[in-house]
């Protein structure tokens, strides 16, 4: 969710979505603002007997409780099984309201009504920053800021209830100077918590114990100009000036005293033409960048109102250190590595795999690891032709590893397939038609050689015996194998069942772009993809779904052929020249004969019927001259 405040005082909430031709948009699907007025028009009174000085403040006051001023979410919490999240809304009387969001179905554009959880009115005038701090489970800090320049904490508490609770709001800047607060947030160290403030060119620290008491105060001058951001991490505190600089500050605390060591970081850039708007750090802090924009009059008069991003690689972290001692077993939160290997492969013109060792083990590999090699792999061949002088190649080529991977993930599906299956529960139709397909994939790879190409041998055969052992004694219903079209073409399948996918994917990896059934949904509470680890995107199939029926009524599942109905997406015979003139039909094939056709798919059911039940030392022992045909057949799967 998106939620975007107007300078008309109006704040929205949008979703992403994704329709069927990837086209994305955010659409709206609640308005605060106008729940907000609906809700406090009920307390509204007539005026048209006031006076006119008494009608004038009557409708100031009520433009002033309804206008939004500014915001911020809470934490993620469960009530249940229903994520929520808490909109905290800062009002222009110096009232604060909250709103219970409750998550939304992926990729809908079905509207969606807040919960009212309450309103506090505050010691304030209008409330211009607001910053969110997670203490409890449903509870928090909430810290805001007026117009005048003060500062105060709010606690709030029971937000898994109908109404929530908030009291006991502090003052920490009573002092109305007319300086706008234009950041605030918290930092916990050694057990403490300080909160950090930013008044124009001021940073201000709190520093508050475990009682809740306030132990000490720090003020520091960064110098002339104004602070565009703060970033903290352990005690460090980083402030960056509009000129460019940037000044470290290490917090330390002796006996009730907070103290700061102050040092400037320089910047290899001139930043005499820009105006720093911003910076941030990436997940693993190996990229900073800076947003900056044009701030020259040559630069307004030649109407340049486009933004740079400086970006700087974080020269004491290694990206391929931090990638290769991953123990989180994801590479969800590891994405910013590869960005940073890939932009200092291209500017230093050099692999990404420097440190790798030389006497690696694949065999030994976990599956994370394979998935980290795989994508290094892919960028090594991307930087290849650039790199001078190539002394040796200590990766294995992307394909292998890619193979390998798909192993991996296979036999970890079947596995946890044959452990459903044990425990009593009846696998699908789908399901175990993903199990024969992706055995027969197996099969696949010791016919290709992968495993001695990849030079991995005792963990992965163990693996694949056990799976295939099992695989081989199940009863499958008709399998659909080959394409009406022959020769055999590659259509869509699914990356994670190997399955395939009529029409529409719904389902796509928003990275490396790879497809996933919507039967997997079923499966999986968060549809993520197998090789980068993260969420894959929805599309919406709505538009279609008359179609998809049709389609599932002429994709004959039953059939004992070994064939599978080609879609809109196939080539197709006897299309006439007018419509390939008339861009009605975009490709035209020139098929096989009957009498071929025919040939061709009784050599498939052959093959597929001798395949189904060997074991994988039947397969080590079979012909290696078999013809160059059949050992292909099934690499569409």
């Amino acid at each position: 969710m998106l939620a975007a405040l107007s300078n008309l005082c109006n704040l929205e909430i949008y979703v992403r979505y994704v329709d069927q031709s990837e086209f994305v948009e955010y659409c709206l699907i609640s308005n605060i603002t106008e729940e907000i007025i609906n809700m406090e028009r009920k307390k509204w009174m007539n005026v048209d007997r006031f006076t006119a000085g008494a009608k004038l403040n009557e409708l100031k006051s009520r433009a002033l409780s309804v206008s939004v001023t500014a915001f911020t979410w809470s934490h993620l919490f469960k009530i249940g099984n229903l994520e929520v999240c808490v909109l905290l809304v800062g009002h222009m009387n110096g009232d604060i309201t909250v709103w219970k969001i409750n998550s939304h179905p992926i990729n809908s554009k079905e509207p969606t009504k807040p919960h009212y959880l309450g309103k506090y009115s505050t010691h304030l005038k209008k409330i211009t920053t607001m910053y969110w701090h997670q203490t409890t489970e449903f509870g928090g800090g909430l810290c805001f800021a007026d117009l005048d320049g003060k500062m105060s904490i709010l606690h709030v508490s029971q937000l898994n209830q109908e109404e929530a609770n908030m009291d006991k709001e502090l003052s920490f800047w009573g002092e109305a100077d007319k300086v706008l607060v234009e950041r605030i947030t918290v930092m916990i160290y050694d057990n403490r918590t300080y909160i950090l403030m930013v008044k124009r060119n001021h940073l201000i620290i709190y520093g508050i114990s475990d009682s809740g008491n306030v132990f000490g105060q720090n003020i520091r001058n960064v110098g002339n100009l104004y602070i565009a951001g703060i970033y903290h991490f352990n005690n460090i505190i980083l402030a960056m000036t509009m000129s460019g600089l940037i000044k470290e500050y290490t917090l330390s605390v002796s006996g009730e005293r907070i103290t700061l060591e102050e040092k400037t970081i320089p910047l290899k850039v001139d930043m005499s033409r820009q105006r720093i708007h911003g910076f941030f750090f990436s997940k693993n802090m190996v990229l900073f960048g800076l947003l900056a924009y044009p701030c020259q009059l040559s630069s307004f008069r030649k109407s340049k109102s486009f933004v740079n991003i400086f970006l700087f690689h974080n020269s004491l972290i290694n990206p391929f250190q931090v990638l290769w001692h991953n123990e989180s077993g994801s590479l969800r939160d590891y994405w910013d590595c590869f960005e940073a290997l890939r932009l200092i492969c291209l500017k230093d013109k050099r692999f990404p795999w420097l440190g790798l060792p030389h006497d690696l083990n694949y065999d030994d590999l976990s599956l994370l690891q394979l998935k980290t090699l795989r994508l290094l792999a892919r960028l090594s061949e991307m930087v290849f032709n650039l790199v001078p002088v190539i002394r040796k190649y200590d990766i294995k080529p992307y394909i292998i590893l890619h193979y390998l991977v798909q192993i991996k993930l296979i036999v970890n599906r079947m596995n946890k397939l044959f452990e459903l299956r044990n425990s009593g529960e009846n696998l699908s139709v789908f399901q175990m038609r993903s199990i024969d397909v992706q055995n027969f994939f197996l099969k696949e790879m010791v016919v290709k050689n992968i495993l001695a190409k990849a030079n991995v041998g005792k963990n992965f055969v163990s693996e694949i015996r056990h799976v295939m052992s099992i695989a081989n004694e199940l009863r499958y219903p008709p399998m659909i194998i080959g394409p009406l079209c022959l020769p055999p073409h590659a259509d869509t399948r699914c990356s994670v069942s190997m399955m395939p996918i009529l029409l529409v994917p719904v389902y796509k990896c928003p990275f490396c772009k790879v497809f996933a059934h919507e039967e997997i949904a079923k499966e999986e509470d968060v549809m993520m993809c197998p090789y980068c680890d993260v969420p894959m995107e929805k599309r919406d199939r709505n538009e279609i779904e008359e179609c998809l029926k049709q389609a599932q009524k002429d994709y004959n599942l039953d059939s004992e052929e070994v064939k599978s109905v080609c879609f809109d997406d196939c080539l197709k015979e006897d299309i006439s020249f007018s419509d390939v003139e008339e861009n009605t039909s975009e490709y035209v094939i020139f098929s096989d004969s009957e009498d071929e056709s025919n040939e061709k798919e009784s050599k498939l059911r052959t093959l597929y019927l001798r395949m189904r039940d060997m074991s994988l030392e039947d397969i080590i022992q079979c012909d290696s001259e078999c013809d160059e045909e059949n050992n292909c057949l099934y690499s569409d799967f």
